[in-house]
């Protein structure tokens, strides 16, 4: 060997030498930023969303992505799916148009694992590597704000940015690493199919990927395999993301789809256990309320340099005086405090961060005791009803207690309970009021008293000149102008703060020239509007043409987001971006990106057409696996509608909705033709309930189905032309809710009010159809080899409460009874602890409907029967001092009481009216003993009814009655009606009249403020005091009636 080739040999020795150094030196300045993370077990109940992100370069990894892709996650989606996951795998090729930046790109795959860490706390990664390092950006193509936010170092690929981004840094235990056998490479002869697979840069990317490779087997060791594959000659591997001519085939060992496919479920299996648990929907629904407000504390609003989180700016004092009020123990104005403001201004925000406040404050003072109560109207499903708002809230007050069924009961009883001076300290905080579901048979704000009671501190957001808003301003009850905090327009000062910390955070400021005309503009004073222009400017291109850009900006709110849409449109697939707009503004509750990821994928049916089309039954059939829309090409739509949307629910069930209901009239203005005319408008939003009511048929789970399928088959139903479609769609309606998994999950013990409404609204508004068709049910279900004697009488059971729910007595008594006799069928399998508790149900439900059906004496006495045959299961099995039977043995003794009476009543016997006493009497003991004092006044109600022909000890116990009532509950409750109109009736039959008039008229007066003025029972009230002998004595008085 000559010296030239020995200096040549030391010479490319000391350069890789030197890489060596210099690749080592990048992985030492990252092992200096680690943070290991581990894994959390999320074994709450429902449905949650799994993402894998699959790591590699794309050129050389094109057919273990498809092996991926449609194999072995197609697999691994049906598994999870019985789990109660939704699995998506972030599959990136081609995901980026070739025109974006660096930074664009970047940003795009590091996004994506920040939502793995979103939804699965530590992601769920594959990484597949071979002989290709991939793009290595230049220090003019990293930008420095993404280079700290994502802690990186100089130096490394993108795909390596990936490793540690998503693993390395934190020694992830969900990351997989593949690594390929490079010997098929000496099966390819053709140089430029060889290229393929290799690298230009040689040796550097040699030296990379060996340093690459050594750094994740050190680490990962037990999780890094390596696999085989076969090169196949004269073959294409075509695909969607590919160039018409193909890439070189691959033929894999057969233990790659093995190996991905055991290790994720091993680990999805260890995070995300199987739960059998029932579902606290209380629990679970607050749950997603804290999630969102800890979301949205200081959203939009501001950023902090130093702590890179959102703050409040220009709202300080409006926190300060929200604080001020619910700290402030002295104000016994019992007022609320509303927060208001235009759409935009910020009041979710200012809600969260009070909220979140109050709670952090209250936690500190565990000594002093404070519930503190928060919902987001819109935040999560079914948080637009009033009823559920009102339940929820209740729930708070009073955990232990049973809820009214009627939304007009829970009404009144929310009305009572927060006027009430013996109530706790409660703090309650609702947001967006105006967007709460309207009954038109209540005044909207009626649930809120006149006066709250000195302990209760109520914060409601609502938009200027609401409903809501405007009912309150026609209040009497309190000083309207004391109770506002308007949120004003920001000032100049803080928009100019909130332009530099925004832009600040990207290293982008605005010359003086350039600040001028964007604070100059009206709506600059909106923080909404100044967070989307501000955003706007940060990817905007051309510095020497901002100025420009900044004129050009709309001058509202709706026209910005317009203007935003149409850029969107130019920059993404518009079929895509306008479809997902469209579907997620006529969805009910927002869409899974799961769903949306199916719905998506048949691109050619998603351009709107005149007609709906005529009726295909095969156009939606049921299809086992259906296709997916390419990660790719949703990674775009997403990106650019991702500050617009937020996750709804449960944040790691994966779930979308809009952020703000402005971009909701602007999609339906500008997509649905809302701005042309209503005829307009219906018809293109039928055609896109259409689309949802196809799917949702046929796809999806009942969880999901049961929400949305309903909202959508009414909709087109109420505006199909075509007779025959209307009929359609009733029918699919019925049908569904026939369907046993629907039925289950639409039923509700205390009150299935969403059923009965299905049914009313598919045409059966007496719900003869219902009976009739729950009947068949009912032989289907009995005739069932596959369910056990469990199943078939919940089952039963559930169908007979619901038809005695919407009125069908009979047939609720012949459901009832037929699960009866299957329950003291001998040869069923149930165990006895089981059996007996059934039979405890079923006894109560048909006492209950019988009480209803009958006056008779022989009746009366049947169901005595039945309530004492429970009263004996209990003690037979030794249940009497456990809390919920104790419960249950006082309500029989309260409902034989009051049986007893209305056989008193009808035959006078004296053994009865024994009977009633006996029971009533144990009935109060047991209260007392449960400290359960609302329905120990109950039975007090119950026994001063029995002595009926006694009117003075009736007065007597009313007097009582009232008294603890008053004490307990104050003036302004349900029972304070009740015992007025009773008192009043005691004072009648004693031929006082002018008391009598007294307490119809205090009954009169109270059910106003409890009830309202259309409920039955104060019609009932004026209606007596309108009769001849009152109305003298009230004409006499100068009293007048409404």
């Amino acid at each position: 060997m000559s010296s030239g080739d020995v200096e040549g040999e030391e010479q490319d020795g000391g350069k890789i030498r030197k890489l060596k150094e210099e690749i080592n030196d990048v992985w030492n300045k990252i092992a200096m930023r680690e943070e290991k993370i581990k894994p959390e077990v999320d074994d709450r109940p429902g449905w949650k969303t799994v993402r894998i992100f699959v790591s590699s370069t794309f050129k050389d990894f094109h057919q273990e992505r498809e092996e991926l892709v449609k194999k072995v996650f197609a697999e691994l989606r049906g598994w999870c799916e019985l789990r109660q996951l939704y699995l998506i795998d972030c599959d990136l090729r081609w995901g980026v148009p070739k025109e974006t930046t660096s930074e664009v790109t970047l940003k795009t795959c590091l996004e994506e694992i920040d939502r793995c860490y979103d939804d699965n706390k530590v992601p769920y990664f594959v990484n597949m590597t071979c002989k290709r390092i991939g793009w290595i950006p230049l220090a003019d193509e990293l930008p420095p704000n993404l280079m700290k936010n994502y802690r990186l170092v100089f130096g490394l690929s993108v795909t390596e940015m990936e490793i540690v981004h998503a693993a390395y840094r934190i020694e992830n235990p969900n990351a997989l690493f593949l690594i390929r056998d490079d010997s098929f490479l000496n099966e390819i002869e053709d140089e430029d199919i060889r290229k393929e697979f290799i690298d230009e840069v040689q040796p550097r990317a040699d030296t990379k990927l060996n340093i690459l490779k050594d750094k994740i087997t050190s680490r990962f060791s037990e999780r890094v395999f390596t696999y085989k594959c076969k090169y196949v000659p004269g073959e294409r591997l075509y695909s969607d993301y590919m160039t018409k001519k193909g890439r070189p085939k691959l033929e894999l060992d057969d233990n790659f789809s093995k190996i991905v496919l055991d290790f994720f479920k091993e680990r999805i299996a260890e995070q995300y256990p199987v739960v059998k648990t029932e579902i606290d929907e209380y629990l679970d629904a607050t749950f997603h309320h804290k999630a969102f407000m800890n979301s949205r504390c200081g959203i939009i609003l501001g950023v902090n340099k130093k702590s890179q989180r959102d703050l409040i700016i220009g709202r300080e004092s409006i926190l300060k005086e929200i604080n001020d009020y619910v700290e402030n123990e002295k104000d016994t104005s019992g007022s609320p405090k509303l927060i208001i403001g235009e759409a935009g201004a910020g009041k979710s925000s200012i809600m969260a961060k009070a909220a979140s406040n109050v709670l952090q404050a209250m936690e500190e003072r565990a000594a002093q005791p404070c519930k503190v109560f928060f919902h987001f109207v819109g935040a999560v499903p079914n948080s637009t009803s009033l009823l559920e708002i009102l339940r929820r809230l209740l729930r708070e007050i009073k955990p232990n207690s049973d809820f009214p069924e009627t939304l007009e009961d829970t009404v009144q009883l929310v009305r009572s309970e927060l006027a009430n001076c013996h109530l706790g300290r409660v703090v309650i905080f609702i947001d967006a009021l105006n967007q709460v579901d309207r009954d038109m048979h209540l005044e909207p704000m009626f649930w809120l008293p006149e006066k709250l009671a000195p302990n209760v501190r109520c914060v409601l957001s609502l938009i200027t000149d609401s409903e809501p808003h405007v009912v309150l301003k026609r209040r009497q009850d309190f000083k309207i102008r004391d109770s506002e905090i308007i949120v004003p327009d920001l000032e100049p000062g803080k928009r100019l703060e909130i332009v530099n910390n925004y832009l600040g955070l990207f290293n982008k400021t605005l010359s003086t020239e350039q600040v001028v005309p964007l604070l100059g503009k009206k709506a600059s004073s909106n923080p909404l509007w100044l967070r989307i222009a501000c955003e706007e400017l940060r990817i905007y291109g051309d510095f020497n043409t901002v100025t420009d850009f900044i004129k050009l900006l709309k001058e509202t709110l709706p026209g910005l987001l317009q203007q935003v849409l149409e850029r969107f449109e130019k920059e993404t697939d518009r079929v895509l971006l306008v479809s997902t707009l469209c579907l997620l503004e006529v969805s009910r509750f927002g869409l899974l990106e799961a769903e949306l990821l199916e719905i998506l994928a048949d691109k050619d049916s998603l351009e709107y057409r005149e007609t709906g089309g005529e009726y295909n039954p095969e156009g939606s059939r049921v299809i086992e696996k259906r296709p997916h829309l390419p990660y790719a090409e949703w990674a775009s739509v997403y990106r650019n509608l991702r500050i617009f949307l937020r996750p709804y629910g449960n944040p790691s069930e994966g779930r979308l909705d809009f952020y703000h209901r402005t971009l909701s009239k602007v999609v339906q203005d500008t997509y649905l033709d809302k701005s042309k005319s209503d005829a307009d408008y219906n018809k293109k939003r039928w055609w896109w309930h259409k689309k949802l009511a196809e799917y949702y048929r046929y796809c999806g789970t009942y969880d999901r189905k049961v929400e949305e399928y309903p909202h959508h088959l009414l909709f087109l139903e109420q505006f199909s032309a075509d007779e025959e479609d209307q009929k359609r769609y009733s029918e699919w309606l019925q049908e569904f809710l026939q369907d046993i998994k629907a039925f289950d999950r639409l039923y509700d013990n205390e009150f299935s009010a969403d059923l009965l409404f299905y049914w009313r609204e598919s045409g059966d508004k007496d719900y003869v159809q219902m009976c009739n068709q729950y009947l068949e049910l009912s032989k289907r279900i009995e005739a069932n080899p596959d369910l056990t004697t469990v199943d078939r009488c919940k089952t039963l059971e559930q169908l007979s409460r619901v038809m005695g729910q919407g009125g069908r007595y009979v047939e609720a008594l012949q459901m009832a009874e037929r699960c009866l006799e299957m329950l003291k069928d001998p040869s069923n399998e149930m165990e006895k602890k089981e059996r007996d508790e059934k039979l405890i149900s079923i006894y109560s439900n048909i006492g209950h409907i019988k009480s209803i059906i009958s006056e008779e004496i022989p009746v009366c006495h049947e169901i005595i029967g039945l309530h004492k045959t429970v009263i004996q299961i209990i003690r037979d099995n030794h249940w009497e001092n456990e809390t919920r039977f104790k419960k249950l043995t006082a309500l029989q003794f309260n409902k034989i009481a009051y049986i007893s009476g209305e056989i008193y009543r009808l035959s006078r016997s004296a053994e009865s009216l024994a009977q009633g006493l006996e029971n009533v009497e144990e009935a109060i003991k047991l209260y007392a003993e449960l400290e359960d004092f609302a329905h120990e006044l109950e039975a007090q109600l119950t026994k001063a009814t029995l002595y009926r022909d006694s009117p003075e000890e009736q007065l007597k116990i009313y007097k009582l009655t009232r008294q603890k009532t008053r004490q307990m509950f104050g003036k302004e409750h349900d029972l304070m009606c009740r015992l007025s109109f009773n008192t009043a009736i005691a004072y009648e039959a004693a031929d006082d009249l002018d008391n009598a008039y007294k307490y119809f008229r205090r009954a009169y007066d109270l059910g106003l403020k409890v009830y309202g003025p259309k409920h039955s029972s104060t019609e009932k009230y004026r209606d007596t005091i309108c009769e001849e002998k009152f109305a003298l004595i009230g004409r006499s008085l100068g009293h007048a009636v409404d």
